[in-house]
C-alpha cells in the first residue's frame, strides 16, 4: 500500500508512527512515497485528497501541552476533530495510545500516591475503560481503504508481583482470628516455625500454573520496607530468596524486577538485586508514563507493564496490545516494549464493587470480547494464592487459567512481547 506524508510538518513523524503500529497489528507493509500522485493514501493538508488532519492538535506539541487536556482535545465525544468537524483518526490514537491526557497532569489527577486517577481519564468521562477503541479505528481506517491484513487471535500475558513473603501470619491470622477459625490459627504458626510461611509459595504458583501449561512472569522488588513517600516496598531481602528466584528460572517462567518506590535508579535496582532481567512492572503501579518513559529508555530495560490504573480494570490507553511509546520531543519511538496492564486481583478487593465470584468470568469476558489482535494482561499477586483469607481469589484464578487451557489460547512471556511488537523505524 502507497502512502504520502508531507515532510516538514508537526504531523509527519506522528502519522508514520500510527502506519507503523498498523502494520504490526495487521502484519502488513506500507512503502512510503515522495510522490502523493503516485500513493493510494495521503496526508497534506493542502492537498484535496487528502486525509483529515487536525493541525492544531498536532501544532500542540510545539507550543505547549495544557491544550491536550481531555475536556479540551475530547469536547463531546472521544475523538479529535479538524477545524471543519471531521474525525482525525491518526491523531486520535496517537493521543489515546500514548496516553497524553497525561502528559501535563495537575495535582488534582493524581491520587496521594501520585498515579493519574481513573476518575481524571476520559474512559470515566465516557465510560469506555473496557473498549478497545483504538483497534476499532484502526479495523474502519483498514475496511475503509481496503487494506488486507492478518488479525492474530489474542493471547494472555500473567504475572505476579512479589511484594510480600512474610505477611500470612497477620493477614490470615487476623482473618482466621475473627473468624474463630483455632486450627488456621494453629497451622499458620507451625508453617512459621518449620519456616515455611504460608505466602513463600512460588512453589505453589508455579504447580498450578504448570498443571494448566501456563508460563508467567514473577516481578521482584529488591528494597525492603517504607520509602519516603510512605510506600512500602518489600517484607524480604531478595539476596535470602535465591531459592525461589532460581525456582522460577528453572521453570518455565520468567524473572523479572518490581521498580521499588526508592528513590534509586533502574539500573541501579538491577545492580543491587542481582536480577539480570530486563522486564520490569512499578510498585503499586506508581507510575506517569511521560515521566518514566524516559526513565525507562534511559535503563537497560527492554520492556515494561506498568500502564494500568490501579483502581479500575479496562484499558488505561485504550489500545489492547503491546506497543512501543512514542517519545514527542524526539520525534521517534521508544527503545522498549510496553504491555498495558488490564487486570490485577487488587483492583477487584479494594476499589471496584465486584463480588469475587464474578471476577473470573469478568476476565473471560474481556478475552471474548477481544478474540483477536488484544494481548490481555493480568496480575494476581501471591498473596492472593492463599487457603484463608484471599481463598476466593485462588478459585477466580484457576477458573481463569481452565478457560486458557481448555481454549488453548497461548500466554507469553515478555521476551515474546518484546519481538511481536518492536518498531522497524
Amino acid at each position: 500500500m502507497n502512502v504520502y506524508i508531507r515532510k516538514d510538518t508537526s504531523y509527519y513523524f506522528p502519522i508514520i508512527y500510527i502506519l507503523k503500529v498498523i502494520e504490526k497489528n495487521r502484519e502488513i507493509k506500507f512503502d512510503f512515497l515522495d510522490n502523493p500522485d503516485d500513493s493510494k493514501i495521503i496526508w497534506d493538508h493542502e492537498n484535496e485528497n487528502s486525509q483529515v488532519i487536525a493541525v492544531d492538535f498536532y501544532n500542540c506539541f510545539n507550543s505547549g501541552h495544557k491544550s491536550l487536556k481531555h475536556k479540551k482535545v475530547f469536547t463531546s465525544s472521544p475523538y479529535i476533530l479538524d477545524n471543519n468537524e471531521k474525525i482525525d483518526a491518526f491523531a486520535t490514537i496517537f493521543y489515546m495510545i500514548n496516553s497524553l491526557q497525561e502528559l501535563e497532569p495537575d495535582d488534582a489527577d493524581l491520587d496521594d500516591l501520585g498515579r493519574f486517577k481513573y476518575s481524571s481519564s476520559y474512559q470515566f468521562r465516557f465510560n469506555n475503560v473496557n473498549d478497545n477503541l483504538v483497534e476499532t479505528i484502526i479495523n474502519d481506517f483498514c475496511e475503509t481503504h481496503s487494506i488486507p491484513g492478518k488479525k492474530n487471535r489474542s493471547v494472555f500475558f500473567i504475572s505476579h508481583d512479589i511484594d510480600n513473603l512474610y505477611g500470612s501470619i497477620l493477614e490470615d491470622g487476623f482473618w482466621a482470628l475473627k473468624q474463630l477459625k483455632i486450627g488456621t490459627i494453629l497451622n499458620l504458626i507451625i508453617l512459621e516455625m518449620t519456616k515455611n510461611p504460608h505466602w513463600r509459595n512460588i512453589d505453589k504458583i508455579i504447580k498450578i500454573n504448570n498443571s494448566y501449561d501456563i508460563v508467567s512472569t514473577f516481578f521482584w522488588l529488591v528494597n525492603k520496607g517504607k520509602s519516603k513517600n510512605g510506600i512500602v516496598n518489600a517484607d524480604y531481602n531478595l539476596e535470602n530468596e535465591n531459592d525461589l528466584f532460581e525456582m522460577v528460572e528453572e521453570s518455565n517462567s520468567v524473572n523479572g524486577l518490581h521498580k521499588s518506590a526508592f528513590d534509586m535508579g533502574i539500573d541501579q535496582e538491577l545492580k543491587k538485586g542481582n536480577v539480570g532481567t530486563s522486564f520490569n512492572r512499578y510498585h503499586y503501579l506508581k507510575f506517569l508514563p511521560h515521566e518514566d518513559y524516559k526513565n525507562i529508555s534511559e535503563s537497560s530495560l527492554k520492556f515494561d507493564s506498568s500502564l494500568g490504573f490501579a483502581e479500575h480494570c479496562g484499558f488505561r490507553n485504550s489500545y489492547g496490545k503491546s506497543f512501543q511509546p512514542f517519545d514527542i520531543k524526539n520525534n521517534k519511538p521508544y527503545n522498549f516494549i510496553e504491555t498495558p496492564l488490564n487486570f490485577m486481583d487488587r483492583t477487584f478487593h479494594k476499589y471496584m464493587d465486584v463480588n469475587t465470584s464474578d471476577i473470573g468470568d469478568l476476565i473471560i469476558n474481556m478475552y471474548e470480547n477481544n478474540p483477536t489482535n488484544c494481548d490481555i494482561s493480568l496480575l494476581w499477586h501471591n498473596n492472593y494464592f492463599t487457603d484463608y483469607k484471599y481463598k476466593n481469589f485462588l478459585k477466580e484464578y484457576k477458573k481463569v487459567i481452565a478457560f486458557i487451557y481448555e481454549s488453548k489460547i497461548q500466554c507469553v512471556t515478555p521476551e515474546t512481547l518484546v519481538k511481536k511488537n518492536y518498531l522497524s523505524w
